[in-house]
């Protein structure tokens, strides 16, 4: 019973320390996301990409902001097939994952997900993605749309 009990505890300790880690990445990447949304308004670039999710048969619409990365990546479903995925920045820095083998999007938040469940688990993956492909991105918008890097930095 004892090591079941450290298990416990230690697992709890754990999850804790992932959490502080977690919304302190997320909260830096928000940070970045509210420049970058500032200076694509400032530049007047519309923010004119919607995001659908499919509930049921219907699509709802979801955000609209700006595809800050496209990408086609290997489907894991279905071997030798490409997928379409990409994040969307929305003009409240918001900052939405979308990938065409999932009928719903995923919102990158400052709670990590209940990654022991299976959908936390792949939600968690999907936030993940955002964080690790999300700075190359906001760089290749930003140069993409005319912006200096001075132009961040005086943010």
């Amino acid at each position: 019973m004892d090591d079941l009990v450290a298990f416990m505890k230690e697992r709890r300790r754990a999850d804790e320390a992932a959490a502080a880690a977690w919304a302190a990445r997320a909260a830096t990447v928000s940070a970045w996301a509210q420049k970058v949304a500032t200076l694509l308004t400032r530049h007047q670039i519309p923010a004119e990409q919607t995001l659908y999710d499919r509930v049921g048969e219907q699509k709802v619409r979801i955000a609209s902001g700006w595809l800050v990365l496209t990408t086609r990546t290997p489907s894991a479903a279905r071997p030798g097939v490409l997928k379409d995925a990409g994040i969307l920045l929305t003009p409240s820095a918001e900052l939405w994952q979308y990938d065409n083998e999932w009928p719903m999007s995923a919102r990158l938040t400052a709670t990590i997900p209940a990654f022991r469940t299976a959908e936390g688990a792949a939600l968690m993956a999907r936030c993940e993605w955002i964080l690790d492909n999300v700075i190359e991105a906001f760089a290749d918008t930003l140069d993409r749309n005319g912006i200096d890097v001075s132009e961040l930095e005086e943010l």
